[in-house]
């Protein structure tokens, strides 16, 4: 093939290298339960380039606290399941040619918290995949149904492939539908999370098989609200549209010091605070002036209580990743 390779009908040089940063992203927020996701500002790095004879196909890295009020976590190697659904994603959307690449990782996305660091693993991979083969801007739609399948939701891959707010309700035999919600410029946003992750599926544990009829009801009245109080900015419509009946109730309890954290949150000013996603972390929304002190109080709580806690402002991401050739 002289000094290139054939790939999808495009010549790819050898050497070449890509990279993209992607976001992490809060879900639920409250009553959107496995359905919303919402990209803020901790990022997935990662670049893929030829891989050296005998070197692993990933190596990776973490700093997953980030700068913090309470210094830095220490920071293992960026462990499992991120590692894996990363290199999972990126063979499925590379084919046999991912064995020809290595990834290099470095993420700032808290592992286990709720953040959605396997979401952004899974777009990540899918997205480098297909710049490996030398289609550098794929059809993310036709992406996101393989995206779903490999982390097992649709709330997390959704938002970290499309950025800004998305809601997604996979269909079965269709391909998943999409919806793209505007976020108010003027709605800041912050996280606090502890030194203990939560697993996804002791969060799952906990919920009931069945709920009572009108807790039912009143969940789904309140998607409506989140959404038009995200779109307005409104504080009366995100305080209604964030109270949940069906998951954080029976949540709370794994998690020492949150119930305290959420209300420290709402008296720094905050217009609602949540459980992110299965949890550990906690995700606020209120006036941008106000998120250093909302991202204080609710850390100080959840370190009052278990030793250690983080907390960070953060930004919406509203724009899709992009992979770069470098």
């Amino acid at each position: 093939m002289g000094d290139g390779q054939e790939i999808d009908g495009r010549a790819r040089p050898r050497g070449d290298r890509f990279r993209l940063a992607v976001p992490c992203s809060t879900s639920n927020l409250g009553p959107g339960f496995d359905q919303l996701g919402l990209c803020l500002s901790l990022f997935l790095h990662v670049e893929v380039g030829p891989r050296p004879a005998g070197q692993p196909q990933v190596v990776a890295h973490s700093s997953p606290s980030g700068p913090s009020s309470s210094g830095p976590e220490p920071s293992p190697d960026w462990p499992e399941p991120g590692r894996d659904l990363l290199l999972r994603a990126f063979e499925r959307s590379a084919g046999p040619r991912a064995q020809e690449a290595q990834l290099i990782v470095d993420s700032e996305i808290p592992i286990g918290r709720g953040l959605g660091s396997t979401g952004a693993a899974v777009a990540a991979g899918l997205l480098l995949g297909r710049a490996w083969c030398g289609e550098l801007e794929p059809d993310r739609r036709g992406l996101l149904n393989a995206g779903i399948e490999l982390e097992g939701h649709p709330d997390n891959v959704t938002a970290s492939l499309f950025g800004g707010c998305t809601v997604c309700v996979p269909i079965a035999g269709e391909p998943a539908p999409l919806i793209q919600v505007d976020v108010h410029p003027d709605l800041g946003f912050a996280a606090a999370w502890p030194r203990e992750p939560l697993a996804t599926a002791r969060a799952r544990a906990v919920l009931p098989d069945r709920v009572p009829f009108a807790d039912a009801v009143e969940n789904a009245r309140r998607v409506p609200l989140l959404l038009e109080g995200l779109r307005t900015g409104n504080p009366a419509l995100l305080r209604h549209g964030t109270s949940d009946l069906l998951h954080e109730p029976y949540r709370l309890g794994l998690l020492p010091g949150a119930s305290r954290a959420l209300d420290a949150a709402r008296q720094a000013g905050a217009f609602a605070a949540n459980i992110s996603g299965a949890g550990s972390a906690l995700v606020a929304i209120g006036p941008p002036a106000r998120r250093d002190e909302i991202a204080r109080a609710m850390a100080d709580e959840l370190r009052a209580a278990t030793g250690w806690a983080a907390g960070r402002p953060l930004d919406v991401v509203r724009a899709a990743p992009v992979v770069e050739r470098t």
